[in-house]
């Protein structure tokens, strides 16, 4: 009996131990489902129910944490409830708040009320309560708004919010659903909605409503366009988009896009609805890339019955359609490519519309090894046969080869770049204007490009003056002009641009390059030079010695400015320029291109089109495109409005003048207006804009 008493209290004193150890180390396991912890922990009923005070916490195996000032655990009812400054932060990095909580012991199904949600792409949900069961989460009384507090124009007032009677995410289809939705543009309402759904945030493509655009024009009135988006696979989608026109015919586009390993495939369409009764317009955009190791095949076919119809209709600027397929393979050392194109010139009215190519085969071979005079040999072979919108067919067979070889003279640093050509052209041309003709050219050139790079180092700089000589050895032809210095070619070998003509005669061009840099995202580099040609006849009447060509790049950062200039060797004046700048002056970032031809030496010509984007106020900018010929003081035509565009709302309103006409396509003026509630898109991918001069990127 003693020893029976003896083990009876041992009993209840190792039953008291395990008790208070559980207690005051104030963490719990229930059933290995979650774990509690609290600076305070209370167990009744037999260990049935467990209160969890002061910074209670209890968290799944995955990582689910629910935090509040109480939690009661009831193990046989298998009921978590929770009441005071509840905080649930789940497994996709979306956090919850919560005044009072109940949930089962694995935290999957809830129910709470004034609930507060902050998702993991940084929007936010509240409402009066939520219920989760499974896969179906709803909210009632519910808002949601991505928009974050710091984009705030107004004060707690977010760019725009939708207010919904219940919210439905259904996680097993990535679907969001609303009854009665109200779309509010800064806290006003502006839509209603019976019924709204869309993707959850984790989806990358769903199929649905793209955003609308609205626009005004005063040849095709008021038109209104939305895309509707279908996606068919992971790869494969396709996008219809009706857009209706109050004073012209209504239009509905087609874009069919598919990507494989193989290639990919993409098609555009669109067709009007012939309202006006002259004639259902159209037009069908293809293109296509299959690549095998055998090479690369590329198709392509562009076609509309109408030449003015997709421009009229801003579907494209496109003047020249270009159809057909090219095949291209390439190794180290070869390359082949087989190309068979036709090109349609819309622009044209009264003539041959129609020019071909087909087919143009080149076959190049690279990087022989000349074992002789140790340089390098290559061999290029083009063949082609094409019509011309004269109706003259040409056949044409080419061959040249080209080598070359590098020296440095270590002893005084000269460099030779020495090269030696020979092009063979044998051309036929069957002419529906002129009397047929059949000749073989032979272009043999040799040339020497001699520099003496002259180098300098600072601190904080690097300076390059390199004197350039470029003697050239050629027979004159009689099939090639003398050829004039431009933009860029000053040091070519041949000014020639077509492979039936090559520079005639010997000739030497020669200049200077200077190049600083001064290691602090700021260089300039100048260059200056004329060439000289020797006229094979004294009746010759070309001048001999050009003009001079002047060009520099200077560049600040991210601001440059490129410029070539041509000067008349005699009078001193400027034949032409050339001009592209960038220019970023605090929230003002423009370009700027030039191109002047004095009227002095051939056709006058000077415009301007300039591009810019200000940001006067947050997130406004003030956008302008446009280009004018100065020569008439006319505008060809231009744009500007403002965009406003934050992390959750896109607002873009443009005014535009176009003064292009061509046949039914007249001077216009308008307004383009998009609305883009992100994240279901942005302004600048969506909506239609006539854009005249460069682009900011």
């Amino acid at each position: 009996m003693i020893e029976l008493l003896r083990f009876k209290y041992f009993y209840i004193i190792f039953l008291s131990f395990i008790t208070l150890t559980v207690v005051t180390s104030n963490k719990i396991s229930a059933d290995q489902k979650i774990k509690i912890t609290a600076d305070e922990m209370q167990i009744e009923n037999e260990g049935q129910v467990i209160k969890a005070k002061g910074n209670a916490v209890a968290q799944d195996e995955k990582g689910l944490k629910m935090q509040s000032d109480l939690i009661i655990y009831e193990k046989n009812k298998s009921l978590i409830q929770a009441d005071g400054n509840i905080i649930l932060n789940d497994n996709e990095g979306n956090t919850y708040f919560f005044e009072k909580l109940k949930s089962d012991d694995e935290i999957k199904n809830l129910k709470g009320i004034n609930v507060r949600a902050r998702l993991d792409d940084n929007s936010r949900i509240i409402g009066a309560s939520l219920i989760k069961k499974d896969n179906i989460t709803s909210l009632d009384e519910a808002e949601y708004t991505p928009c974050l507090e710091s984009d705030y124009l107004i004060k707690n007032c977010p760019g725009w919010k939708l207010k919904a009677n219940k919210i439905f995410q259904d996680n097993k289809t990535k679907t969001i659903h609303y009854d009665h939705a109200r779309i509010h543009l800064f806290n006003i309402p502006v839509f209603y909605l019976p019924y709204f759904s869309h993707p959850d945030p984790s989806v990358n493509k769903r199929s649905g409503f793209l955003m609308p655009t609205v626009e005004t024009d005063q040849n095709l009135g008021d038109s209104f366009s939305i895309p509707i988006f279908y996606n068919i696979r992971s790869n494969l989608d396709l996008t219809f988009t009706p857009t209706l026109q109050s004073k012209s015919n209504n239009f509905y586009s087609l874009n069919y896009r598919q990507l494989n390993d193989s290639g990919f495939f993409n098609i555009d369409a669109s067709i009007d609805d012939n309202d006006d009764k002259s004639g259902t317009s159209n037009h069908l955009f293809f293109d296509g890339n299959l690549s095998n190791p055998f090479g690369t095949l590329n198709l392509f076919l562009q076609t509309s019955n109408n030449d003015t119809y997709m421009r009229k209709n801003k579907i494209n600027k496109l003047t020249v359609l270009k159809s057909g397929f090219s095949f291209e393979m390439s190794t180290v050392n070869r390359f082949l490519s087989l190309d068979s194109i036709g090109y349609k010139h819309l622009a044209i009215q009264d003539g041959e519309q129609w020019e071909y190519e087909y087919p143009k085969i080149i076959y190049n071979i690279n990087n022989i090894n000349d074992n002789i005079f140790n340089g390098k040999l290559s061999v290029n072979n083009q063949f082609d046969f094409n019509k011309d919108l004269n109706d003259n067919y040409t056949s044409l067979a080419a061959s040249q080869i080209n080598w070359n070889k590098n020296l440095i003279k270590r002893e005084n640093g000269l460099i030779f770049e020495n090269k030696a050509n020979l092009r063979v052209v044998s051309i036929s041309v069957d002419s529906k204007i002129t009397q047929d003709t059949d000749n073989i050219r032979f272009y043999p050139q040799l040339s020497s490009t001699l520099s003496l790079p002259l180098l300098k180092s600072g601190k904080n700089f690097n300076q390059t003056l390199t004197p350039i000589v470029m003697p050239i050895i050629a027979p004159y032809n009689n099939y090639t002009r003398a050829q004039t210095i431009s933009n860029s070619n000053l040091f070519s070998t041949n000014r020639a641009i077509s492979i039936k003509e090559w520079e005639s005669g010997p000739r030497i061009n020669y200049g200077i390059e200077w190049f600083l840099d001064n290691n602090l995202d700021k260089n300039l580099k100048l260059t200056f030079g004329q060439s000289f040609r020797l006229n094979k006849n004294k009746s010759d009447t070309v001048e001999e010695l050009s003009d001079y060509y002047f060009s520099s790049d200077a560049s600040v950062s991210n601001n440059y400015i490129s410029n070539t200039i041509v000067v008349d060797r005699k009078d001193i004046d400027i034949k032409s320029i050339s001009m592209n700048t960038y220019s970023e002056i605090y929230d003002l970032k423009f370009k700027i291109d030039y191109d002047y031809t004095s009227g002095k030496y051939s056709s006058i010509n000077e415009q301007v089109a300039v591009g810019g984007e200000y940001n006067f106020k947050n997130n406004f900018f003030l956008k302008f495109t446009g280009t004018k010929d100065l020569d008439t003081n006319k505008n060809i035509g231009y744009q500007y409005g403002i965009l406003y565009e934050d992390n959750c709302l896109g607002v873009d309103l443009n005014y535009y003048r176009d003064l292009t006409i061509d046949r039914d396509i007249k001077e216009s003026d308008g307004y383009s207006f998009t609305v883009v509630l992100k994240p279901f898109g942005s302004t600048r991918n969506y909506g239609k804009s006539k854009v005249f001069g460069p682009l900011i990127n």
